[in-house]
């Protein structure tokens, strides 16, 4: 089973959870359910980070944040629960924004 990237994308607080904005991580061929993605995220920004970064910069807060975050899957608002990525998609993080 090889793996090909599909690009991550946080924003706001997700960002800052983080401590990113934008992560390239590998998903199999056959693609991975959003929401298995997100129960794996913060080991997988995690270990990104620490290939990258000599500080293996600590992930705080992220499992909170996705889970009330929206999400979109090529530009298109997904459900964690049914949308899929494939290899080349992209995921963005929304969480909720304050202001008006």
């Amino acid at each position: 089973m090889s793996a090909a990237p599909i690009s991550v994308r946080f924003f706001a607080a997700a960002a800052e959870a983080a401590g990113v904005e934008e992560l390239r991580l590998p998903v199999p061929a056959e693609g991975v359910a959003v929401v298995d993605l997100l129960t794996e995220l913060p080991r997988l920004v995690r270990e990104q980070l620490s290939t990258t970064t000599n500080d293996g910069a600590a992930v705080s807060g992220l499992e909170r944040v996705c889970a009330r975050s929206s999400f979109l899957v090529n530009g298109v608002r997904a459900r964690s629960e049914t949308a899929r990525l494939h290899p080349g998609d992209q995921l963005d993080v929304l969480p909720p924004f304050a202001g008006g």
